[in-house]
């Protein structure tokens, strides 16, 4: 799986908290045994367990938790955050080859901001997995294809398309489904006969949040750049300057669209 830096899951993570749907997480909580283990799959530095064990505490719950992620330098960094937990353990393994094994001894699954990377024929696989073994799924910070500027430039849809065409490249599971896979999974898992809700859970980025807005820019514009057809390349270098300039004089924000995605069987 193509990897993400240490840097980048920290920044993003105080809005990856602010973001989640938490009512949508204590109900996955509340449906995970006394002491099982929930597996979080492409757990980069921690995040998820970090969030989900905080609202499992304030329930007077201990559970276990096991990270799996197949980058070693992740691995390193959710091993010191985690140091001295002996409820959180590690397993390094690739999630397109060893799917069924990181679900082995599962009690519920979890992921971030992971199910937007993978391809249609891996959420096939996954939802029948799930499936088979009747775990319950909670699946956050799936990225949707909303993308809301303010103020809006006459180039966004133009930076929208680039951007989305080059998040459907194969990232390590086949070619990506992007902002259709939050509700591709959903299909999936009804069709299994699985009970599951979606619930907005947006990034809300402020004209003082300009470490984050950089990145973004950055991020979205060097995407953009990259999948760029025709004369899309030129209006994305220009769309890049002036959303630059805009951000210096504190005059620019972004509403990233997300889904939460929890998931029950009967």
């Amino acid at each position: 799986m193509t990897g993400f830096s240490a840097d980048w899951l920290a920044l993003r993570e105080p809005f990856d908290v602010a973001a989640r749907d938490d009512a949508l997480a204590r109900a996955f909580l509340a449906r995970v045994p006394e002491g099982g283990r929930v597996v979080d799959l492409g757990a980069g530095a921690g995040s998820n367990i970090g969030r989900l064990r905080a609202l499992a505490a304030q329930e007077g719950r201990r559970l276990s938790w096991l990270h799996v992620d197949d980058d070693e330098a992740l691995l390193a960094t959710a091993r010191r955050r985690f140091a001295g937990d002996d409820a959180v353990a590690f397993a390094r393994l690739d999630l397109a080859a060893a799917l069924e094994a990181a679900l082995d001894g599962a009690a519920a699954v979890t992921c971030a901001a992971l199910v937007d990377l993978v391809s249609g024929e891996w959420i096939a696989r996954f939802a029948a997995a799930l499936a088979a073994r009747r775990l319950p799924l909670l699946a956050v910070l799936t990225y949707d294809g909303r993308m809301e500027w303010t103020p809006a430039d006459a180039s966004d849809p133009v930076v929208a398309r680039a951007f989305h065409r080059d998040m459907v490249r194969d990232k390590g599971f086949g070619a990506a489904l992007g902002p259709d896979s939050a509700f591709a999974l959903d299909e999936a898992l009804r069709a299994h006969g699985a009970t599951t809700t979606l619930r907005d859970s947006d990034w809300r980025i402020a004209a003082a949040d300009e470490a984050m807005l950089g990145a973004m820019l950055g991020g979205i514009g060097e995407a953009a750049s990259r999948a760029a057809r025709g004369d899309e390349g030129r209006a994305i270098a220009a769309w890049a300057t002036r959303r630059a300039r805009q951000r210096a004089a504190g005059a620019l924000s972004l509403v990233v669209g997300h889904q939460d995605l929890d998931a029950s069987w009967r």
